[in-house]
């Protein structure tokens, strides 16, 4: 693979489109990682175009398709492919663009981007042992949660089983980290 080529990431952007997002996104940091320059369509377009619209959809694809035709590669990331993706395969198929299949495994061994949340328990100065912030833990270690949803639930349990008007327990975004398979990390 040459240094600072030029790749087409393609993944899905339909159905969980938040999730899908931020796999594309993570693509884009692996190519970079790759010493590739990513471009990702689904990424730009959705900013002005409504992929729920067939003709503005049909736009998008053209144009995608369109900015192909500069790329040195197409990458497949993941391993669904959904319908815009087949489109921009048998494009580069037919303008001999050489295709490259990415696994997620791949991407998140290089970089990990799952948004976790968490309890936050605040305890206000006026409690008996004075002001304090942390997270709520399990076994010495910051308790997960998948969803907000998840973690807003337990907090409202804690805040009704709760006897001291100076403690409130609140659900909170944990920070993400960039985790890379050779054990380097890095806060965001």
């Amino acid at each position: 693979m040459s240094e600072n080529m030029l790749v087409y990431i393609a993944s899905p952007y339909a159905g969980d489109i938040q999730k899908n997002v931020e796999f594309a996104k993570a693509a884009c940091r692996y190519a970079m990682e790759q010493k590739c320059t990513p471009i990702a369509v689904h990424l730009l377009y959705p900013q002005f175009l409504d992929d729920h619209d067939s003709i503005q959809r049909e736009a998008g694809l053209r144009m995608g398709h369109r900015v192909l035709e500069a790329c040195d590669e197409l990458w497949l990331c993941g391993s669904r492919i959904s319908t815009g993706m087949t489109m921009e395969l048998k494009e580069a198929k037919k303008l001999g663009i050489p295709v490259r299949e990415i696994s997620a495994e791949q991407i998140q061994g290089g970089y990990a981007m799952e948004k976790k949340y968490g309890v936050w328990a605040m305890r206000s100065a006026g409690s008996v042992c004075g002001a304090a912030q942390s997270w709520c833990k399990h076994g010495g270690k910051p308790m997960e949660f998948e969803s907000v949803e998840q973690a807003d639930s337990y907090a409202k349990q804690l805040n009704e089983s709760c006897y001291s008007p100076n403690v409130h327990y609140a659900a909170k975004e944990m920070e993400r980290s960039l985790n890379q398979g050779s054990g380097f990390s890095m806060r965001m």
